[in-house]
């Protein structure tokens, strides 16, 4: 008998037009990964007593409709262009660097409440390589939250979480494969920069200490539901609030990491770049690169632990605006041989 098993399971998505955010579009590419998409509804069951000893109110009325998509991933310069176009800024052009490779620089609008970005469709599959036992699709995906891990020796990884419209019924769109291009980054390759000033970000890179990064970014964009007579009583909209990260850095102790714990004394303002390459995009010295860079300040101070005889600096930063100079909080930048999604 036949069953369902995790690897003939896909997940597929395609960039929806900006102006027509929720009008489902076939998808573009396979994505790699884990993913989990569930549908969300919320059942009103009324319980007014009506005589008996029991639940009452039959099935119930339908008041809302969603979906929720999480995504766990390796991180490479092509994948996470997904999260950055529909959850920190849409419509972004690629500067050329040479003929191959293509740099986005996704920079987050702070000052309006009508922030540029765009939205995507997706095709579920889960099925015994034979059969498809669910598929369904959904648009008006947008990303919520997500976030970067490194570790020593360890496979750079990505996590994203979103979210969307009601499922709809159709067949998922056929003979679609990864990005041929894509290449997950090593951790060992991230360089960590901690500078005084936006200027000066990538000027002075911390050497022979980093253990471990994890940053956490939350986009500020929630669904949003309106009264207009949809059938599928789903999101019409959606909401835009504040866009942020926390950085939490491992280091081991020593004159440099004790410097960084003098500047938490002192109540300073931090710029950090995380810089991981990998292979060349294109000629020359066009490295695939993921790249953050954020204005911080501490939320606490750093803290202590052992690993076998080393001493271990855990520090933990939260994102700010450069105010009153760059003015600028987060910036991200991706070096692929993608053009467009």
């Amino acid at each position: 008998m036949a069953t369902s098993l995790q690897v003939f399971e896909k997940l597929q998505l395609g960039i929806e037009v900006v102006s027509t955010k929720g009008t489902i579009v076939p998808a573009t590419v396979q994505i790699l990964g884990n993913h989990m998409m569930l549908e969300q509804q919320e059942v009103h069951r009324d319980n007014h007593p009506r005589g008996f000893r029991s639940n009452v109110g039959g099935a119930g009325i339908i008041m809302s409709r969603a979906v929720t998509l999480d995504v766990d991933t390796e991180l490479s310069a092509e994948d996470v262009l997904w999260p950055l176009t529909t959850g920190v800024r849409g419509s972004v052009a690629p500067s050329t660097s040479d003929t191959t490779a293509k740099t986005h620089v996704f920079t987050p609008e702070l000052t309006t409440g009508v922030a540029v970005v765009q939205s995507a469709s997706g095709e579920f599959v889960r099925g015994d390589g034979v059969t498809n036992h669910y598929t369904g699709k959904s648009g008006y995906l947008m990303t919520e939250s997500f976030r970067f891990e490194w570790a020593f020796n360890q496979i750079a990884k990505m996590s994203w979480k979103m979210f969307g419209r009601a499922r709809q019924t159709g067949a998922p769109t056929g003979s679609l494969v990864p990005y041929t291009t894509r290449e997950a980054l090593a951790s060992n390759l991230l360089s960590v920069y901690w500078d005084t000033t936006w200027a000066g970000l990538g000027g002075t890179q911390l050497t022979g200490i980093l253990r471990s990064a994890i940053l956490d970014v939350t986009t500020g964009y929630k669904p949003d539901y309106t009264m207009e007579g949809r059938a599928d009583a789903d999101m019409t909209n959606h909401k835009v609030g504040i866009i942020g990260s926390v950085l939490n850095l491992v280091m081991e102790f020593d004159s440099l990491a004790a410097a960084k714990y003098v500047q938490w004394r002192a109540n300073e303002m931090v710029f950090v770049r995380l810089k991981n390459t990998g292979s060349l995009a294109g000629a020359a010295t066009a490295l695939r690169t993921v790249q953050v860079d954020g204005a911080y300040v501490y939320t606490g101070p750093p803290t202590f632990s052992v690993d076998g005889e080393q001493v271990l600096m855990s520090v933990q930063l939260v994102s700010t605006t450069d105010t009153p100079t760059s003015l600028k909080s987060m910036e991200f930048t991706s070096i692929s041989k993608l053009a467009t999604l």
